[in-house]
């Protein structure tokens, strides 16, 4: 069944092609009737340092679209101006590369920008320009107003980055916004090169909005490559840019809980987890703070009706910095759906959810109902969910009798690369709740890895233990430090040994000297190390620093390694420990 869990607004409705891009139009016709159908839940990154990306083909600029190159006067834009400050929202396109994405492109759903006008009403700067250019935090472009217009002149430089790497030579780039236009190359597509004309114009309308007069034409991530032609170098599109048709005010504001109303924390669940949440009551309305963990307090607010309290929905809920979005809490209900790639879910939006309210246990629960958080009011454009959602009062006093089984999500076997080792490395959910749906206090939860039916000892010769302990085999829940990795319920660790058949999880409850434990989750079908080399069988590999001295957990850095065969025959190499 394809998951219907936390998807980014950029992963709905995304294309991808090689070599070549898709006009405005062509999405659109694209994206017409499947906005509303679910994607599969992005793969889990760990967060590993990636060199930048840029596009593998560089397509040279055409020569009737020549454009003069950088100076050594540009400048980036990278604090904020002075001026009258709004927020506006971008209607249009966008186009998307990144080392995670891939290529991607599709309609804009709610992208917001920081606009400013100056004191003198001359000049207007846009923040972050591009909403998907991900190598600047902060970048401004600038425009000239003149009476209800304003006109930016293009190529502006938005980022100058220097990066700099222990294994390569350092990289610096120069990242420029350009006017860019849509250029037909065959029935599959074009390339997106720059304009003659690099100035592209927004009408100023009564209201305050901004309106493109150009509205097929791109403001687009370009760089600039030397080479010998007259012109001395050429800018190629980078793949990344946005069709802003119009831009308008957000005048929306979220809910503020009334400063009399008086929070308390209760505890929001799903199938194996709870996070903590705040539930406000005043007459007949109660706030509910924390729906969404990416704006933590922004609140919805229902209306109490007996034993019933009903959401309306959507509600705004404020604007999502990290994203550059607006935020919606939708309310419906989910679905099931099959097509020829199997069983999928869906979302319905409906105009209003209900949950049963027991206000003596203080209790609320909507079986039969779903919440979404979506980046627009009226489509799926989601960033989270939750199903069923089930929210309670903390009891502190509730008795745990038997947990619930980690679930192991992600495996990384051993391999030995080019040289480089890599070890074993496991990730898993970690339940928050007991086996009778009741929250646990997480500083009571600990985990253990199961080697071959023994508890694996962690050593801090290899580990960074807590408390200047030297060795432990229950790690506590939300331990985040070197070889371990926790954010929320999800835990990954990797394992510093080689020598070991079978590989499990499972969790622990401390209460004083009661402690219970779920049962051993193990790695499906894992068959240890391969044993068997060029068709001989490996019987032994040891390893030794570079002084010859033997030892059983090679560190970081470069070893020398000795594998023995069946045969007596042994193969030394020198290999590098990551």
């Amino acid at each position: 069944m394809k998951n219907f869990t936390l998807a980014m607004a950029l992963a709905i409705g995304g294309l991808t092609m090689n070599g070549q891009v898709m006009s405005p139009a062509s999405i659109a016709k694209d994206l017409s009737g499947a906005m509303m159908r679910q994607v599969e839940s992005m793969n889990r990154e760990k967060g590993e340092s990636k060199r930048p990306s840029r596009v593998a083909n560089h397509r040279a600029a055409m020569p009737m679209r020549a454009v003069a190159g950088p100076t050594a006067d540009d400048r980036v834009i990278d604090e904020t101006p002075e001026g009258e400050m709004k927020i506006f929202q971008k209607t249009g396109y966008y186009y998307s590369n990144s080392w995670y994405t891939g290529f991607t492109s599709g309609k804009m759903s709610s992208p917001i920008s920081r606009v400013v006008t100056s004191p003198d009403g001359k000049k207007m700067y846009v923040q972050n320009p591009i909403i998907r250019f991900y190598d600047s935090e902060e970048n401004w472009i600038v425009g000239d107003i003149d009476g209800d217009e304003v006109t930016f002149t293009f190529p502006q430089l938005i980022s100058h980055t220097l990066y700099e790497y222990d294994d390569y030579d350092p990289e610096e780039y120069y990242d420029y916004a350009l006017k860019l236009e849509f250029v037909e190359i065959d029935d599959e597509g074009g390339w997106y090169y720059p304009a003659e004309n690099q100035t592209l114009t927004f009408k100023i309308l009564p209201d305050g909005s901004l309106e493109s007069t150009e509205p097929s034409m791109m403001i687009g991530q370009c760089v600039w490559f030397e080479d010998d032609t007259d012109e001395g170098g050429y800018w190629s599109w980078q793949a990344t840019g946005d069709i802003i048709t119009s831009m308008k005010e957000v005048t929306e504001e979220p809910l503020e809980v009334p400063a009399d109303v008086e929070l308390e924390t209760w505890c929001l669940m799903s199938d194996i987890s709870t996070r903590n949440v705040e539930i406000g009551i005043k007459d007949n309305l109660l706030y509910f703070v924390g729906s969404y963990t990416g704006l933590p307090n922004a609140a919805v607010v229902g209306t109490i009706e007996g034993d019933k309290v009903i959401f309306k929905g959507p509600q705004y809920m404020g604007i999502s910095w990290s994203s550059s979005t607006l935020v919606y809490f939708l309310t419906g209900h989910r679905e099931e759906a099959e097509d020829e790639d199997g069983v999928y879910d869906y979302f319905v939006i409906e105009d209003q959810m209900i949950f049963d309210y027991d206000a003596d246990k203080k209790v609320l629960s909507c079986p039969d109902g779903c919440y979404l958080i979506s980046s627009v009011p009226d489509r799926v454009v989601y960033y989270s969910y939750l199903n069923a959602p089930y929210i309670c009062a903390l009891n502190p006093d509730a008795e745990v009798r038997a947990l619930l089984n980690p679930v192991i999500t992600n495996f990384w076997d051993y391999e030995d690369y080019e040289g480089y080792i890599y070890y074993p490395e496991i990730e898993f959910d970690f339940p928050t709740i007991d086996a009778d749906k009741q929250p646990i206090d997480t500083s009571k939860l600990y985990y253990q890895v199961i080697l071959d039916g023994e508890v694996y000892e962690f050593y801090s010769d290899e580990y960074e233990l807590p408390d200047d302990l030297d060795m432990m085999t229950d790690v506590p829940f939300g331990y985040d430090a070197d070889g371990f990795y926790a954010s929320g319920i999800i835990h990954d660790v990797i394992i510093y040994s080689l020598d070991f058949d079978s590989l499990g999880i499972r969790t622990l409850y401390k209460n004083g000297d009661n402690v219970i434990y779920s049962d051993i989750v193990e790695v499906e079908d894992y068959t240890g190390v391969d044993k068997l080399i060029n068709g001989k069988d490996r019987v032994a590999v040891n390893y030794y620093d570079l002084t010859g001295k033997k030892v059983v957990r090679p560190e970081a850095g470069i070893v020398i390694r000795q594998t023995v065969f069946s045969d007596g025959s042994k193969k030394v190499e020198k290999v590098v420990v990551k």
